[in-house]
Formats: C-alpha cells, structure tokens, sequence
C-alpha cells in the first residue's frame, strides 16, 4: 500500500467501501418491502392483527436474511467500483504510471476483508439476538399457517417416547433457542404403537422432562374434541436434545457457538450443525475477499459500452456458481458426509485459488 501512496490508496478503498455499503443498503430496502408485504398479507389473514407488529418483525427479521446476501453485495459493489474507475480512466492512468493491478486491487482487498471480520464480530450477533426477538413476535402473530420462504426454523417434527408411551411432535415455528414451540401437534401412540389421541396447541413449552402444551385441543377417535388448559406430554430427552432438534440456528450468535459446541460434545449430542455453522462464520472474510478478486477478473480491464453487460453477467454467473457450490458443500456438511470444516472453508478457498491464478495470468502473463 506505501508503493501506490496513502492518498491513493485511502481514495481508492473509499470508493469501494461506498459502493460496496450503497448496494447493501439497496438490498435491505428492497428485502425489507418484500418481506414486509409477505408478513402483512398472512397476518392480516390472522385474528389478531396488528400493524405495527408486523413492521417490527420485518425490521428484526431483516438484518438476518440480508446477511445472507452480503457476498453478493460485495460483489456486485466491486464490479460497480472497478467498472466506474474504468469509466473515469482512473485505472489506465494508474496503470500508466508504473502502477500494477495488485498494487490498486489491494486497498479493495483489505476493505473486503474487513467487512467479512466486522459481519462475524459484530453484525451477525446483532442479526441472531434479532432474529430470536421477531421469532418470538412471529410465534404471537404468525402461529397458524404455512412459514414463509425465509423461515428455516420450521416445520420440525420430533419422534419421542417416555413413560411407556411414543409420540411426535411437530412446529411451525420455534423461538427461546429450541424450548419453546408455536403452531404445535403432537400425536400420541399406545405402547403397542395403536394410535391415542391428536393434540393441537397455539403454543408449548419444555420444562421438566416434559412438554407442556397450553390451550391444547384433544382429538380421539371416537370421541368429542375437548380442550384442556395445559396438556403434559413427557419425554427422555435432553435439553440439549431439545435444541438440537428445533433451534434455529440463525438466532445463535458467533460468540454463542463455541460454547454450545462444547456442551454438545459433553453430552454426546450431535455438534454438526454448530460446527457447520462457525466455520461458515469463521471462513466469511475469506468470501468476501474471493468476491473481490472475481469482480476484479471481469471489470478491471478497459472496455467499452458494449463489453459492461457481458462483464456484468460474467461476474453474476461465477458469483451465482459459488453459491450454488457452496449450498451443496453446506448440505453435504450438514448431513455428515463431509466433515463441516471442509463444507464450510473449501468452496470460499477453492475460489481464492482460482481468482488469484486467473489474476496472475491476465495480469503477469
């Protein structure tokens, strides 16, 4: 960075950090409607409507949903950053000068590097304790129904038994990190596996070994549907047990996740997707700088009108690539095919590689 100047370089991270930072903004607005839009039509579907609970759900579930999207915003504000530096000839003056693509790529680098740390460090737990705040308003307004296409925390289905009896219990949604459930139908089994009784709750609650199912409604066969203050349906598992099962895994902070993994392993639960989870976390910055280094292969070099479009869906194709590896490499991962270390570093590494390689053959030949 001293090789380019401080002036040069501080301008050149400057206006990468301002485009970078515009389209996320962009992609919050217009996530943010739409997911607004989505939430009011199914609760003005409920009976117990109410607007402004609506929009705060919307402003909690947000920042979750968009941290998703943070890879592509940056790179769609690389390739905006590098096509605009194009426009204005300020990379072929800096070429003329002695200056080499790596020398003003750098400043573009470390920012992207940064803002993978900040997303791990500090935006992601901020996100996770709001997600678990507009699950908790989600389960109040929105327990009946289908879950939207952002909702990964249901539905969760359970096969459990205790006290000589089987049962299966199910969610639409989950909140206070996997005990507490909303949308809930459990069906009882005999100890000869004969069917017992369908029970329907708005809401339950785990304590004690047990699920205590509140304002339940009890169908037999052969008998009239009755309701019950609370219904208790026990079982053998663990809490631990519990919130593997149906904990949402996006209301789990960073800093969260080392501990848990810890206790899961003590309790000879099943870690996978904590361990998933965290090195996804871990490997951020990693992605981001990947997005960077392929925004730089198709935007850097000087073209004309008619040359943007092609760099514009060059870059969208390798980023859309990456994710799709990425999806596989996480499912794979989840499902203990591979381990989640290498699910979670390899696509973003193997990205790295190949941008650095194609960088250095476009660049030095």
């Amino acid at each position: 960075m001293l090789t380019i100047g401080w002036t040069l370089a501080l301008y050149f991270a400057r206006r990468f950090t301002f485009m970078v930072v515009a389209i996320f903004l962009f992609f919050v607005l217009l996530i943010g409607s739409i997911t607004y839009l989505e939430y009011l039509n199914r609760a003005i579907q409920a009976q117990n409507f109410d607007a402004a609970g609506v929009l705060l759900l919307t402003v909690y579930r947000v920042p979750s949903i968009c941290e998703d999207v943070l890879p592509f915003t940056t790179l769609f504000g690389s390739i905006a950053a590098f096509v605009v530096a194009n426009r204005r000839l300020e990379i072929v003056i800096a070429r003329a000068a002695g200056i080499s693509a790596w020398q003003f790529l750098l400043p573009a680098c470390i920012v992207g590097l940064i803002i993978g740390v900040l997303s791990t460090t500090i935006y992601n737990p901020v996100s996770a304790v709001m997600r678990g705040w507009g699950d908790e308003i989600q389960a109040r307004l929105l327990s009946t129904g289908p879950a939207p296409a952002d909702d990964t925390s249901g539905p969760v289905w359970l096969r459990q038994a205790a006290e000589g009896r089987e049962s299966i219990i199910g969610a639409a949604h989950s909140f206070e990190h996997g005990l507490a459930l909303a949308g809930v139908t459990a069906f009882v089994f005999e100890e000869g596996g004969q069917f017992r009784e369908r029970v329907d709750a708005p809401s339950a609650h785990f304590a004690d070994s047990e699920w205590r199912l509140e304002k339940a409604t009890i169908t037999s066969p052969n008998r009239i549907p009755k309701e019950v203050k609370i219904y208790h349906l026990p079982t053998e598992l663990s809490p631990s047990q519990v919130r593997q099962a149906f904990d949402n895994i996006e209301t789990i902070s960073f800093w969260e996740l080392p501990k848990l993994i810890e206790a899961s392993n003590r309790a000879r639960v099943s870690a996978t997707r904590y361990e998933l989870r965290y090195d996804k976390l871990l490997s951020r910055p990693i992605v981001l700088l990947s997005m960077v280094l392929l925004a730089a292969i198709v935007s850097l070099r000087f073209s004309r009108s008619r040359d943007v479009g092609n760099m514009i869906l060059a870059g969208v194709g390798a980023g859309f690539m990456l994710y799709v590896v990425s999806k596989i490499a996480n499912d794979l991962g989840d499902g203990g095919v591979v381990p989640p270390t290498l699910a979670a570093w390899l696509p973003a590494i193997v990205t790295l590689l190949v941008g650095s390689t194609v960088l250095l053959h476009l660049e030095d030949g």
